[in-house]
């Protein structure tokens, strides 16, 4: 728990260095997500650290109640400090509106945060913190620049805090640029958009069993489509072409064009599309968060952590194809992938579905701009051929890490 993503002792050491960063971080975060209730609290002359230090340097085991702390915990020990971070701004939220915070003067604002923290609803802080478009370079960059002004000596932690009080209309200004920014994409399409087709059944006469097999329609928009493909010829494509021994000249096992594109923001805005579009189907979330299928494969029990960063842009032509496989597991530290995801970037092209085989049976899939497709890796599954115009996809992985157990001993 010292080390990376956890950090603790820096927290608790004699100059609590961590401390100091942590309070910052969360700080510049509130000007970022919520400028106008920062610009209230500077007004009336309240600080973040007068109510985050207990919340944050406790991570919410304080005076929270059990069901958020337990959730917040589970999700600290995936992930790290992120959590921590979108759970403090989530609360902020919800106090900003159930307490109309905005309205309120400083002794109001203290009174209601002291007195609000055991009444609040674990999963439905968790549920609007996991909405929270947060990303880990958000985080770093603040860590970055808290350290570059303390580096040598040149600010002390207490003139950090006394720049952090300083908040007028163009740092207002410069905040909501900075929240219109934090998306990659501009989300054209509204949630209601976006439709869910489980395929799992159809799964059964081809693997004998119902794995994982679900289509999220709409889940991008053209724009955005168009923005992806125009990305990876930017970065290049580099062809493809793997053959086994004795095949003739015009066989391949795989044919097509690569571009790989290394991006934790856009894995990680992915990844939280498919839990959006989840949200309302639990028993469909659950099995995809969970991965039961694994519980053959290894003891401990499973949790989706989020999109393996490494993108795999593919591009197909007229006679391009992947011939019928099975795709590897990648491991990464303790994490491990269960689940292929494909992302369709376009669809005005001949042929080129992907097609589930079966010993005797295969189901097709058609491609439709926009759409992810999610899948158990075990599943044998071929690219089929182009037959007219180009054919563009990203595909990647799920990944999976052990689930923390946390035990509770009742008093």
């Amino acid at each position: 728990m010292n080390d990376e993503p956890y950090k603790l002792r820096e927290i608790f050491n004699r100059e609590m260095a961590g401390t100091h960063e942590v309070l910052y971080i969360a700080d510049k975060l509130v000007q970022v997500f919520l400028p106008e209730l920062y610009a209230h609290l500077e007004k009336q002359t309240v600080h973040t650290s007068m109510f985050s230090t207990q919340w944050l340097m406790t991570i919410y085991t304080s005076t929270f109640p059990f069901d958020l702390v337990t959730r917040v915990w589970d999700l600290f020990l995936s992930e790290g400090w992120k959590i921590v971070y979108k759970t403090f701004i989530a609360l902020l939220m919800h106090a900003r509106e159930d307490g109309d915070l905005i309205n309120k003067n400083m002794e109001e604002i203290l009174s209601y945060l002291r007195h609000f923290q055991s009444k609040v609803d674990g999963e439905k802080i968790i549920t609007s913190a996991s909405k929270i478009p947060l990303k880990h370079r958000h985080i770093q960059k603040y860590a970055s620049e808290f350290r570059k002004l303390m580096e040598g000596g040149e600010m002390h932690v207490h003139e950090v805090i006394q720049r952090l009080l300083t908040f007028d209309d163009s740092t207002i200004a410069s905040a909501n640029s900075q929240l219109k920014k934090v998306h990659r994409f501009i989300r054209l399409k509204k949630q209601s958009d976006v439709s869910v087709q489980d395929f799992s059944p159809k799964m059964v006469p081809v693997a004998f069993e119902a794995k994982l097999a679900v289509m999220i329609s709409d889940a991008l928009s053209p724009e955005e489509c168009a923005e992806l493909i125009q990305r990876a010829k930017d970065q290049s494509y580099d062809d493809v072409l793997i053959r086994q021994d004795g095949m003739k000249a015009s066989q391949h096992v795989a044919k097509c064009s690569r571009a790989i594109v290394k991006d934790f923001d856009l894995a990680e805005e992915l990844f939280q599309r498919i839990m959006d579009a989840l949200e309302n189907i639990p028993e469909l979330a659950e099995k995809f968060v969970d991965a039961p299928w694994m519980k053959k494969k290894v003891d401990t029990p499973l949790r989706a952590t989020g999109v393996n960063d490494n993108l795999h842009f593919l591009r197909f032509g007229v006679g391009e194809s992947i011939a019928p496989l099975r795709d590897s597991t990648v491991t990464r530290g303790n994490e491990t992938s269960c689940v292929t995801m494909h992302v369709y970037l376009n669809d005005n092209f001949k042929g080129g579905v992907t097609s589930f085989k079966g010993d005797r049976r295969y189901f097709d899939i058609k491609p439709k701009m926009g759409s992810i497709l999610i899948f158990d890796q075990d599943l044998r599954h071929e690219e089929c051929e182009v037959t007219k115009g180009k054919r563009y996809f990203m595909r990647t992985d799920v990944m999976y890490s052990p689930r923390p157990v946390i035990e509770s001993t009742a008093q």
